[in-house]
């Protein structure tokens, strides 16, 4: 899993992001405890739920 950019997360749209985020949380538990790729998870879960909650919210 690679960690996803804060420039990639503000381009996509509001679905895209929810369907990101649906994916991820899909793969958690196939993902080793305490492994890298589960914090690297963890951290673009948690930048995902930023962006749509994000109160300036346009799709581009």
């Amino acid at each position: 899993m690679r960690v996803i950019s804060q420039s990639e997360l503000l381009r996509a749209t509001k679905f895209e992001l929810h369907v990101l985020l649906r994916e991820i949380t899909a793969s958690l538990p196939a993902l080793r405890e305490g492994s890298h790729e589960l914090r690297i998870a963890h951290y673009n879960l948690h930048n995902i739920r930023l962006a749509i909650a994000r109160p300036d919210f346009r799709p581009r």
